[in-house]
């Protein structure tokens, strides 16, 4: 690809994204990039609890291995 055809593409999508942020108000821009932020927030967390439940039933079964005989269930 030759130069031109690279500052030209490069001028033209900055034509846009300029474009799409006149077209927005900034409360506008401030919903949207908040409910990103939430989104991702949502995700993370949600990923977090699987992780730890998946290592934490790991654990308990690797202790629950290595401790034959001995009773690992609370006192009821």
């Amino acid at each position: 690809m030759k130069m031109e055809k690279v500052s030209s593409l490069i001028n033209y999508l900055i034509g846009l994204i300029l474009m799409w942020f006149g077209r927005h108000t900034p409360q506008d821009i401030a919903f949207m990039v908040g409910s990103g932020v939430a989104v991702v927030t949502l995700v993370t967390n949600v990923a977090t609890f699987f992780i730890n439940w998946h290592y934490r039933r790991k654990t308990f079964e690797l202790q629950r291995r290595s401790t034959k005989g001995v009773n690992l269930e609370p006192d009821r």
